[in-house]
């Protein structure tokens, strides 16, 4: 990839070799509650989470307080049966809730 590559290929050839390094086997020993959708008032979270947004940023973003988001975040993380924000991410992905998401970032320029 060389300097004169837009940012946007250059996001969408990341998520390709993402998508390519980590074989799904790798994940088959997170517990997945299927669903075609999360819960509507966790969309929010996720969607911050999934831009990277520090903690205090998203809770301003989103009106709520530290607690409130906080527990939502850990609601999220329940939904998708992980311990981790990273581990939660892979399930999202995994359950195509932040398709999406990443290819409207990636449209954007983001």
């Amino acid at each position: 990839m060389s300097d004169s590559t837009p940012r946007n290929e250059a996001q969408a050839h990341g998520l390709r070799l993402v998508g390519g390094t980590f074989p799904d086997e790798l994940f088959t020993s997170l517990p997945v509650r299927r669903s075609s959708a999360p819960p509507p008032h966790l969309v929010p979270v996720l969607a911050e989470l999934s831009r990277g947004t520090p903690d205090t940023v998203a809770c301003r973003n989103l009106h709520l307080s530290p607690r409130t988001y906080s527990r939502r975040v850990a609601e999220l993380l329940e939904c998708l049966g992980a311990e981790s924000r990273f581990q939660g991410g892979a399930q999202a992905v995994r359950r195509g809730w932040l398709v999406g998401a990443c290819l409207a970032d990636t449209a954007e320029g983001g």
